[in-house]
């Protein structure tokens, strides 16, 4: 009996994971629709002008998080969930 409860919980971690996983995905995916829709303002606001504190301010703002989560990506999707 104790082998069926620690494999319930060794399942129920699983899907946990795979949960957390999908939905971190799922976010990354949003915050990058985000950035594409809104390039085009971001170009007639900030690029091309004069470089304030202001706007290295936003700039550093908005890439640096766009590259923490490309570098995410990766981890939501695990070699296991790849194969077929």
């Amino acid at each position: 009996m104790a082998d069926n409860s620690e494999n319930a919980a060794t399942i129920a971690a699983a899907n946990s994971m795979a949960v957390a996983n999908y939905i971190g995905v799922a976010a990354i995916c949003v915050v990058l629709y985000e950035y594409v829709i809104t390039l085009g303002i971001e170009v007639d606001l900030f690029w091309g002008k004069e470089i304030t504190g202001a706007s290295i301010v936003f700039f550093l703002n908005r890439y640096l998080a766009l590259a923490y989560n490309l570098v995410r990506i990766p981890a939501g999707f695990p070699p296991s969930s790849l194969t077929l």
